[in-house]
């Protein structure tokens, strides 16, 4: 009990009192942040924050997706980082006949969601091209509890409704106790369930240009584990661990399959892999 009560003193403590998208008026519908509180503090690598969280770094505004401790955001738009770099300081609410690029984020209803690639007209939802945005916290989250159907199908169950399969995610926190693994591989997993979403056909608008930028957001989250790796040398591939039956380690197969199809052969290919990993090897006690 005394230690409990220590941890969560430390973390009382820690907590930077960032603006929060998820205690802003739900009702609202654009969302400018910079009218809400124009000076975010800036980010600090001391810090606590929680998804939602905002901050400022290098002149630009960055929200947490994740629980993050000790990584510095970039201007990237892969999120496994535990950070969204928001390229416009409003939020916007979701619009019909409206592009949307990877790494946008929006507001549908009283959610957030964030773009898992180029899409038009596909409403977020669970298994499209949105990842919903839902506050986690490291600590001691609110893990779901088992549930007969994990293992049954290839979308398995997602009690907590934060775009994330339970039995993954249970993994993840169960067993790893650094920030930065837990913060990469829940980051992953959008990434990784567009290869399930490929399988099933729920990708109607699947091109070359999806094709190739989920082909390099898988290379480079191999890249990622190799810098992970350096000072985690047990850390496996999420690749792994998500793809955990046989179904569904065959689904992964035939998806990549299926995208290769639209991809001319490029030597030069796996060179576009952002490669922002650097910022995840450092360990942070």
């Amino acid at each position: 009990m005394t230690k409990l009560i220590i941890i969560a003193w430390l973390l009382f403590c820690s907590h930077a009192y960032a603006t929060n998208i998820f205690k802003l008026n739900p009702e609202s519908k654009n969302v400018d942040l910079t009218s809400i509180q124009p000076n975010h503090p800036q980010w600090n690598a001391s810090s606590i924050y929680v998804a939602g969280d905002v901050v400022t770094h290098n002149n630009s505004l960055f929200i947490a997706a994740f629980w993050v401790k000790g990584i510095e955001p970039i201007e990237n738009q892969p999120h496994w980082d535990g950070w969204i770099w928001l390229q416009n300081t409003v939020i916007e609410k979701w619009q019909a006949n409206k592009v949307y690029q990877a790494g946008n984020l929006v507001k549908h209803g009283t959610d957030y969601f964030l773009a898992r690639y180029w899409n038009e007209n596909n409403e977020p939802a669970p298994h499209s091209s949105w990842q919903k945005i839902k506050d986690l916290f490291y600590q001691a989250p609110d893990l779901p509890p088992e549930h007969p159907d994990d293992y049954k199908t290839l979308d398995g169950v997602d009690q907590n409704d934060n775009g994330i399969r339970d039995d993954y995610e249970r993994y993840v926190y169960e067993k790893f106790d650094s920030p930065q693994l837990i913060t990469f591989s829940l980051g992953a997993a959008s990434t990784l369930q567009l290869v399930i979403d490929i399988e099933q056909g729920r990708i109607p608008n699947l091109d070359t240009e999806i094709g190739k930028q989920i082909i390099l957001d898988m290379i480079n989250i191999s890249y990622c584990v190799r810098y992970l790796q350096y000072s985690h040398p047990h850390f496996r591939e999420p690749e792994v661990l998500y793809f955990n039956t046989i179904d569904r380690a065959y689904a992964n197969r035939k998806s990549q399959n299926k995208i290769s199809d639209y991809i001319a052969w490029d030597d030069d290919f796996h060179y576009g892999a952002d490669r922002d990993c650097n910022i995840l090897k450092k360990d942070i006690k």
